[in-house]
């Protein structure tokens, strides 16, 4: 295969070199003086088109000082290349000018000059002025060529070395003429290279003829590098070091200068450690297209200030700067007209000591900044020169620190901020007079825009606010910001602009703090303001002065809606200080001016105000027309006065409509102050009939006035703030009120000062003969107004009274109270005069003990004398009593009597008891000691008690179990309900075994039946369960064998009227019981608590002899029990029960099916409610310490009313029993006999209506309804001797039969 294609490679190898041949010339040039001189004979001689000359350079080194001709000109039109060996080959000048060469490109034709290998060293020219010598020129007409130098460097020379010259009317190639390819520049002192593009007719700012490029090249202490007028230059990862200026040439750069339109890119490069003593920047320029693009820029500094002197860079894309850093620099960019486009570079480690703008020196500029950081900056001015616009996107400026007036200062320019970031800047210039940042409108008639998006500040501390806003018109808009943690001397924002619209929206302001006391505010707006605040927060800032958060002055617009103020601090006006300049003037207010404030749905918590207004300080006197709603002020606190909210005065005027908002748990000192305002006026809290104060001479006279604010709340002064504020009380004569030289009067104690709103004369004593006064107050030690809401006050001085000496001094009346001797105590007796003017005589004066006291030094006790009650009691008590007895013996005899039977032998006792227990409590009702006071204390509420039992027993039964007539339907269904308790069975129950049949049997039936269930749970009932139901039965058929037909009752009255009427049943036997059980339980209680008392008052006793005697209003004494307490909480429930059953027992005197007695136990509550506890409730409560008077009015009522309830109670037994009719019916048994009256169909109607002859029939509904009520009633029986609980269970299995 290899020989196959053997012979075609030898073909192409012969045909490469040959055409080489024909078309390449290559010469070899030695070091010595022939061949150096003969090379430049050889390009004339030789060149030709389309051929290429190649001189090549073997050797290690050439002198070039053995050139003849100084300066060598050649006019190229072919290819030529000039190559030195591998490792490079020395072009030594030796300081010589000779061997200048001069190339000339006139042919318009594709023509590459090629350098390599080259190293040219030790130019020089004795004469440093010979500005137009270079090492080696350049010029051509046209860019249609390239110059090419590879892998060459200069070094050591001290003449300029390059001159690029073109001419060119239009542009035919877009790629560098000039390149140069990893060259090296070391330690060159003049220029390195003069570009002149000379051109005609190209217009485009971005085209250019003369194109030079630099890849891969080293600039290392070298001076005056480049100039450039039309050219573009472009630097591809090239470094630059060390370089100087070329003080000959005056290039007045160190790196590049042009005056003309140029262009330049570096790329990829390094630019560092450069340290030039000389006033020249690195680059100088005006008209330049500057790229500057992945470049580092460090350890570089000038005395020219600035690295980059770049004037009117006025094109589209004039200056850009890209992915580039600058580090440990000197002020880097300045000029002016110029467009900067800044992105994804950083600046760190600036350090200046001299007051010039760090990094941006260039006026009427433009710069777009985008991604791009300032940190470690140390400086005496700003970042910025201020006349210029800025529009800054994703700008982080981090550890700055300024003594400047502003670290970015904007002058009448719009500005636009967009994702910014600030930390820890520090602007330490003079006090008040420096800020981050400081925009000013520049006094320009139209609006001035500052835009701030999303900027995010923290951990900064400025010597003045943080954001000034100063000039004529602003329009300024701060949305989704974050300003946290900045400490200030001053406002943190501040405006003071003549017009101001400010927006701001989802603001997170936290933890910043203003430390200058004198500057209100940490946000300041003053003047004419149009303030838009929503959706931010405000938390926990502080500010020494006024206002914690926001100060507003003289603003016109304000709209705050949905903002959070939560623990921010201040002197006054813990989140809002408001006010304007109209406030001090305020009667002057013009209402139709039109201020549009709007204040919704905000909430301030927490905020805390040292003095005055916890959340809101107003002396705004435009406040009043804001529309405010749906505000939370709460848990605010100040210091002295106005928790939530505080106006000092006109609070019409200051203070918005607080009604829509809530305003709540706001304090001073943990006291409720939710909002207040200055003290307004002064109210005389003592009230005297007709104004006027009668006074005996030198007696004592207390007055208490009351300090009010504007809210008509009392200044509730916590802090003392104002106690300093005194009243002086001064007399005039009524008479002659502007005549007071005659006044002959001694006051004192006339001086009070407000202590938490009152000022209280407790001492005030006036000495004067009779006379008639007017009173004077006086306001002192406060400027501001307090009105005096007060009457004209008379003070009618008057004589002295009885048992009072007259005494004078100065022709002036006072009185004295006489004086006893020193065994005369002043707590149990009294003093009498002797004399009753002139002389007060110790000796003669009488000692006369008081009320309750006796003996000679009135210090034994008077006790009340009760023994002429009890002889009473001792005579009536018994009597009464014995009729009662009487009245029991009665009852007992006539048992079997049927009225006894159905109403209730246990009942009629039970109550006879409970009035016997009440009247027996009479014998100790002047008790003396704690025994005595339990027994009356037991007998009176054992009897009260038991009669409350009965009586609500009997309204109970009576109420569900009687019919309530009205109308002749509820007649015929009344006799509906009779007919269905007719009794249809007999049967046998002395044989349990046949009962146990009965119960199986009719078990079957009911649980056969769903709606029977409910009589019957359990279907396997015990023997005692049989034994308990054999006893029901016996005991309700023992007067006659019968049971209750519960399915006579469903015919008649069907599913509902069957339960209904169970339902009730059930109630009352469930409410007898819980009657029953309270009755019990309440009886143990009393017993229990008086017997404890008992033996705890009788042990304090021992211990003190005079243990709970007190004193009557008589002055007598008397024994106090303590159990009297608890009496009248029990008399207060029991009218309480009395009251809640009244409405029914009224309602049972128009019912039937009831007992006659019922209806007087009707009116037996009204009597206990009367008579009864109502009147040991009042006695207790009034006649407390009057021990005679309590214990009459309580024997006359309740002795009186119980008989009363008595008589009623019994007197229908009595009476029935003794007429021979205690066995009819109808004689104690209210149930309708008559027909119904033909006209009204009723038999309640009052007509005369005829009797019902069915006799038998009626006789026979009544007992079967009175059986009913007995079926109802007992819950507890006696039967065979033995006490028996009937359970419910077992009367719903006895009506299932």
């Amino acid at each position: 295969m290899i020989l196959k294609y053997k012979y075609l490679y030898y073909i192409y190898f012969l045909l490469v070199f040959k055409l080489r041949a024909i078309f390449t010339k290559e010469f070899v040039v030695s070091n010595n003086s022939n061949d150096i001189n003969n090379i430049w004979t050889i390009i004339k001689n030789n060149q030709v088109e389309n051929k290429e000359l190649i001189f090549r350079f073997n050797e290690d080194y050439y002198d070039m000082s053995l050139n003849k001709e100084f300066s060598i000109e050649f006019n190229i039109i072919s290819n030529v290349s000039f190559i030195g060996n591998i490792n490079g080959t020395i072009f030594d000048y030796n300081r010589l000018r000779k061997g200048t060469i001069y190339f000339l490109l006139n042919l318009y034709k594709r023509i590459t000059i090629k350098i390599e290998n080259i190293i040219f060293q030790n130019f020089y020219i004795d004469d440093y002025y010979a500005n137009g010598v270079f090492l080696i020129k350049f010029f051509s007409n046209h860019n249609n060529f390239n110059i090419i130098f590879n892998n060459c460097t200069f070094r050591n020379n001290e003449q300029s070395l390059l001159s690029l010259t073109m001419y060119c009317d239009y542009r035919t190639s877009e790629n560098p003429t000039y390149i140069f390819n990893n060259c090296n520049f070391y330690n060159n002192t003049r220029k390195l290279m003069d570009m002149r593009g000379i051109f005609h007719d190209i217009i485009n700012e971005d085209e250019f003829c003369l194109i030079m490029k630099m890849v891969n090249c080293n600039f290392i202490n070298n001076s005056g590098l480049f100039m450039s007028i039309f050219s573009y230059s472009i630097f591809e990862n090239c470094y630059f070091s060390n370089m100087n200026y070329d003080k000959y040439e005056e290039t007045n750069a160190l790196l590049y200068i042009s005056s003309h339109k140029s262009k330049l890119t570096i790329k990829d490069s390094v630019i560092e450690n450069i340290n030039s003593k000389d006033s020249v920047p690195i680059i100088n320029t005006k008209y330049l297209i500057f790229r500057l693009v992945n470049t580092t820029i460090s350890n570089c500094y000038t005395n020219y200030n600035y690295l980059f002197n770049l004037d009117s860079s006025y094109y589209s894309h004039g200056i850009t700067i890209k992915d580039s850093t600058f580090n440990n620099t000197s002020a880097i960019f300045s000029g002016s007209n110029s467009n900067y486009d800044i992105s994804d570079s950083l600046f760190h480690n600036v350090t200046l000591k001299k007051s010039i703008p760090a990094i941006f020196n260039s006026k009427a500029s433009n710069f777009y900044i985008n991604d791009t950081e300032f940190k470690n900056l140390n400086l005496i001015s700003g970042i910025w020169e201020g006349e210029s616009s800025y529009y800054l996107y994703n700008v982080n400026f981090i550890d700055i620190k300024t003594n400047s007036k502003a670290l970015l200062h904007i002058v009448g320019k719009d500005i636009y901020f967009t994702n910014v970031t600030a930390e820890n800047i520090s602007c330490v210039g003079d006090g008040s007079n420096t800020s981050m940042i400081l925009f000013d409108s520049n006094n320009i008639d139209d609006f001035k825009k500052f835009h701030i998006f999303d900027l995010n500040v923290i951990n900064s501390f400025s010597n003045g606010p943080l954001i000034k806003i100063i000039g004529n018109y602003v329009e300024m808009i701060l949305d989704d910001s974050d300003i946290n943690k900045i400490k200030t001397y001053g406002p943190i924002i501040e405006t003071k602009t003549n017009k101001l619209n400010f927006h701001i929206s989802n603001l997170n302001f936290n933890n910043n703090i203003n430390d200058n006391k004198l500057e209100c505010g940490t946000i300041h707006f003053i003047n004419d303001l149009s303030v838009l605040i929503t959706n931010s927060t405000f938390n926990n800032n502080i500010n020494k002065g006024d206002g914690g958060v926001l100060c507003l002055e003289n603003i016109s617009k304000l709209n705050l809606t949905n903002t959070y103020f939560i623990k921010n601090k201040a002197v006054n006006g813990g989140a809002i200080y408001i006010s304007d300049s109209i406030s001090k003037d305020i009667d002057n207010i013009n209402d139709n001016i039109y201020n549009n404030i709007k204040i919704e749905n905000n909430t301030f918590k927490e905020n805390t105000a040292n003095d005055f207004g916890g959340a809101i300080y107003s002396e705004y006197s435009k406040f009043y027309l804001a529309d405010s709603k749906n505000n939370l002020i709460t848990f605010n606190k100040a210091g002295i006065m106005g928790g939530g909210i505080y106006s000092p005065k006109y609070i019409d005027k200051t203070i918005f409509d607080l009604s829509n908002n809530i305003i709540e748990n706001n304090t001073i000192n943990s006291f409720i102050d939710n909002y207040t305002s200055k003290p307004s006026y002064i109210l005389l809290n003592t009230i005297f009939e007709d104004d006027t104060i009668n006074i005996i001479t030198g007696e004592y006279i207390s007055l208490v006035f009351t300090l009010y604010d504007e809210f008509d709340n009392i200044v509730n002064d916590i802090t003392k703030f104002y106690s300093s504020i005194t009243l002086k009380l001064t007399l005039t004569n009524e008479e002659d009120e502007y005549d007071q030289n005659n006044l002959n009067y001694i006051i004192n104690g006339n001086i009070c000062s407000f202590i938490n709103g009152k000022c209280e004369l407790n001492n005030l004593r006036i000495y004067s003969n009779p006379e008639l006064y007017i009173m004077d107050i006086n306001i002192e030690n406060y400027t501001d107004e307090i009105k005096l809401k007060i009457n004209k006050i008379k003070i009618n001085i008057l004589p002295c009274i009885s048992n009072q000496i007259k005494m004078y001094k100065n022709d002036i009346l006072y009185c004295e109270n006489p004086i006893c001797k020193s065994n005369c105590p002043n707590n149990t007796a009294t003093c009498k005069a002797y004399y009753s003017e002139l002389y007060n005589d110790i000796e003669k004066n009488i000692c006369e003990c008081m009320p309750g006291w006796k003996n000679e030094n009135c210090n034994e006790k008077v006790y009340i004398d009760l023994r002429d009650i009890d002889k009473n009691f001792l005579i009536i008590n018994p009597i009464t009593i014995s009729l009662f007895i009487i009245y029991i013996i009665f009852i007992l005899l006539n048992k079997n009597k049927k009225i006894i039977d159905y109403y209730g032998l246990n009942k009629i006792l039970l109550f006879s008891f409970g009035i016997i227990s009440l009247y027996f409590s009479f014998f100790f009702i002047s008790y003396s000691n704690p025994l005595t006071c339990m027994f009356k204390f037991l007998f009176k509420n054992f009897g009260m008690l038991t009669i409350l039992m009965i009586q609500v027993i009997n309204i109970l039964l009576g109420y569900f179990l009687g019919i309530f007539l009205q109308s002749d339907n509820n007649k015929s269904k009344t006799n509906l309900f009779v007919e269905s308790l007719k009794v249809i069975d007999q049967m046998d129950t002395s044989n349990k075994k046949n009962v146990k049949n009965i119960i199986i049997d009719k078990q079957s039936t009911v649980l056969s039946s769903n709606e029977n269930s409910l009589f019957l749970k359990e279907s396997n009932s015990n023997s005692n369960n049989y034994e308990e139901l054999s006893i029901t039965l016996n005991y309700i058929n023992r007067r006659k064998e019968s049971n209750i037909d519960m399915e006579y009752l469903n015919t008649v009255y069907g599913k509902q009227g069957k339960q209904n009427l169970i339902n009730k049943i059930k109630f009352i036997y469930y409410s007898i019981l819980e009657i029953v059980f309270i009755y019990i339980i309440l009886n143990i209680v009393i017993l229990l608590f008086s017997i404890i008392d008992v033996i705890f008052e009788n042990k304090n006793i021992k211990n003190n002899k005079d243990y709970n005697i007190i004193q009557n209003k008589n002055g007598e004494w008397v024994y106090k029990c303590n159990i009297e307490t608890l009496d009248f909480s029990l008399n207060m429930i029991y009218l309480l029960i009395y009251i809640s059953i009244i409405r029914r027992s009224i309602k049972l005197l128009k019912y039937e099916y009831i007992f006659k007695s019922t209806k007087y136990i009707s009116f037996t509550v009204l009597i206990s409610i009367i008579f009864g506890p109502s009147i040991n409730v009042i006695n207790y409560i009034i006649f407390k310490k009057q021990k005679r008077e309590n214990i009459w009015l309580e024997v006359i009522f309740n002795s009186w009313g119980y008989l009363m309830i008595f008589i009623l109670f019994s007197m229908d037994n009595i009476y029935y029993i003794i007429k021979k009719k205690g066995d009819d019916y109808y004689s104690f048994f209210i149930y309708p006999n008559k027909k119904l009256c033909v006209l009204h169909h009723s038999s309640t109607c009052g007509c005369m209506l005829e009797k019902n002859n069915d006799e038998n029939i009626s006789d026979k509904n009544i007992e079967e309804f009175l059986n009913f009520y007995l079926f109802c009633s007992d819950v507890i029986i006696i039967y065979k001797g033995r006490i028996k609980f009937i359970t419910m269970k077992n009367k719903l299995k006895f009506l299932s039969y």
